[in-house]
């Protein structure tokens, strides 16, 4: 089994601007899922680009909150990205702030960004190295400069941690 000690990290609060929805991991696999619908709103009508002062223009996020139990229950997709503050949302736009926590950063292999991320939660749902001490109050997935060209990606995981 692999240390993951060394892969702890504190992450500081984060306030995001994007859009959600509300789903089920049983909902996802059936295909009945609202996953693949709010990214296409996303990447469609460009919503990175109407989010205001971003703190890091080449990074978006995808924040699990709001969790009804563990990884089988109900829970909030987000995806948007990190604001410094926010004076204003565009229509649609929603707001989401994630407290200071604990988290164990999981790296993605490199891949299609359609297929290497549900990889890697797979493996996080199977494994108890993974499913031990999770809060379920936010896991993230953090895309930057390594998630540019869709068919070649790489992309982190935050799981947060009790």
């Amino acid at each position: 089994m692999e240390n993951t000690t060394d892969r702890k990290v504190l992450l500081k609060p984060i306030t995001l601007v994007g859009i959600k929805t509300r789903t089920t991991n049983a909902e996802e696999m059936s295909g009945n899922g609202k996953i693949a619908a709010l990214w296409g709103k996303f990447l469609g009508e460009g919503i990175l680009s109407q989010i205001q002062n971003r703190v890091s223009p080449s990074e978006w996020m995808v924040v699990y909150t709001e969790f009804e139990s563990d990884e089988t229950g109900a829970y909030t997709m987000f995806i948007g990205a990190a604001v410094d503050k926010i004076e204003t949302l565009n229509p649609g736009l929603d707001w989401i702030q994630i407290p200071e926590s604990a988290y164990l950063k999981v790296p993605t292999n490199w891949g299609p960004i359609s297929s290497i991320g549900l990889e890697t939660w797979k493996t996080i749902w199977s494994e108890d190295q993974y499913k031990k001490n999770r809060s379920y109050i936010a896991d993230l997935e953090i895309y930057g400069k390594n998630a540019g060209d869709p068919n070649h990606a790489q992309f982190d995981i935050y799981l947060g941690m009790k």
